[in-house]
Order: structure tokens, then C-alpha cells, then sequence
């Protein structure tokens, strides 16, 4: 067996600590790859699907095999209390999840923000499937203090994305309503003024404030018309956003 040598490539693409380097290939089959140069050599992930390209028991991933066991189970049983998850397997979805955190960072660089909240969606799966059915106390919370980090990279994308399709508020509607959801976080575990200790809500609060000062002044009759719309279309996700924006555009004009 032979061996490449690594160090042509490792040198056309210098690392960088002041900065996260990452870029998009194309592989020898055609398929789009991504790439994050690190101190000691070049991480590649799948761009689609798992990122190490595995198919954990056939699936797309583990969560989707725990999903589908989950449902299961909650067919044969009638609730999905006593379904558990192991240490090993709560190990196993830790370890999915560090990979989506690499690629999640990955496309946030590349600002492709749909991907983004794509996978912190997929992180905060596992965090949930650990914390409501894994069988050992320390791992129901072994995942739970990088949760409002997740919840303010997902936010950060989806407000970014929104402002991509000239919806600004919104992209402030995400804002608020993560705040909210990492305030909710913290409160379940006992902490407290979480408005000057939480990093997390300080990004956030930055970021809705750059938000405010975009926001058209017709933009509450064009979302009035647009909640109206989603209602009697009976969009009713799509109508929960429109009135969370609602709310905010209407504080941020009064």
C-alpha cells in the first residue's frame, strides 16, 4: 500500500488562527465537498446528508434511525414512554453531533444560512432525543450546555436567510423568538440574570438591534396582509411567524 504525502496541498492553503478557513471542491465523481483547513491538516465533509458520508443502520443518519425506531415503537405501545437510549448510543448521537457543529460552522463562513439552521435543526435533534429518552441522568444533560449556542447559530442563520428574501422583520421575528427560547433554556436549569450573562443573548440583542433600523415603516400593512393571507390559506407555521414579526414590528414603531 502507498502513501500520500499531504504537505503540497497542506501548503497552497496556509493555515490561518485569525480566521476560519473553509472552501467548496468538487470531488473526482462530480460531487460538491466542503473543506475547513485546521492547524494540523484539512477536514473534508459531505456537503448533503451525514457529513462523514456514513449510513449509521442504512439511515440518513442516526437521528433519522432513532426517529423512525421512536415512531415505531410509540405505534406499537401507544406513547413513547419507554423508549430509552443507552450510553453507548447516546455516545454514538454526541458524536453525529459533533460532526454537524463542523459543518454547520462550515457553511456559516461560506454564508449559505439555509444549510446552516439545516443542521443546527439536525444538532438540536439529538440534543432532544438525549435529554427526553436517554436511560442515564448524565447523559439527559450532557449535551444541554451547548444548547443555546446551537439555538443562537440556528437563529443567526434563519435571520440572515429572512433578510436574503427582503423580509427583515422577519428576520427579527427569529431574533426575538430565540432570545426567548434560550432565556427559557437557562431558566429551566436554574440560572439566573441571564440578560448580562448569557453571551448568546448579547449576539442576539446586538443583531436585533442592527434589525430594527431595517425595517421598512410600511412593513406592518405588508405583514398585516401577509398574516391575513396565511391564515385564510390556513399556513398556520407560516401564520405564527408572520404575528411573532407583527408584535416586533409593532414595538419597534411604538
Amino acid at each position: 500500500m502507498s502513501y500520500i504525502d499531504l504537505q503540497p496541498a497542506l501548503g497552497d492553503w496556509p493555515y490561518d488562527p485569525e480566521k476560519i478557513s473553509v472552501r467548496k471542491i468538487v470531488s473526482t465523481e462530480g460531487s460538491v465537498r466542503i473543506q475547513m483547513r485546521v492547524e494540523l491538516g484539512i477536514l473534508q465533509m459531505e456537503a448533503e446528508g451525514r457529513p462523514d458520508g456514513a449510513k449509521p443502520y442504512g439511515d440518513e443518519s442516526l437521528v433519522a434511525y432513532y426517529h423512525k425506531r421512536l415512531a415505531e415503537h410509540e405505534r406499537c405501545n401507544g406513547t413513547v414512554l419507554g423508549f430509552g437510549l443507552s450510553h453507548e448510543q447516546c455516545h454514538e448521537l454526541r458524536l453525529e453531533a459533533s460532526l454537524y457543529y463542523r459543518r454547520y460552522i462550515a457553511y456559516f463562513v461560506l454564508e449559505e444560512y439555509a444549510n446552516v439552521f439545516r443542521d443546527t435543526s439536525h444538532s438540536l435533534a439529538i440534543f432532544d432525543l438525549c435529554r427526553d429518552h436517554a436511560l442515564e441522568p448524565e447523559d439527559r444533560v450532557s449535551l444541554e450546555e451547548f444548547r443555546a449556542y446551537v439555538i443562537m447559530m440556528d437563529v443567526r442563520a434563519r435571520a440572515y436567510h429572512a433578510l436574503e428574501e427582503g423580509e427583515p422583520g422577519s428576520a427579527l421575528a427569529h431574533v426575538n423568538r430565540g432570545i426567548m427560547s434560550i432565556k427559557a433554556h437557562f431558566e429551566r436549569h436554574g440560572a439566573l440574570d441571564v440578560e448580562t450573562t448569557s453571551e448568546e443573548i448579547k449576539i442576539l440583542r446586538t443583531l436585533g438591534n442592527e434589525l430594527s433600523q431595517r425595517v421598512p415603516k410600511d412593513s406592518l400593512i405588508v405583514t398585516r396582509k401577509a398574516l391575513r393571507a396565511a391564515v385564510e390559506q390556513e399556513r398556520f407555521e407560516e401564520a405564527a411567524r408572520l404575528r411573532d414579526a407583527l408584535k416586533n414590528l409593532y414595538n419597534h414603531e411604538h
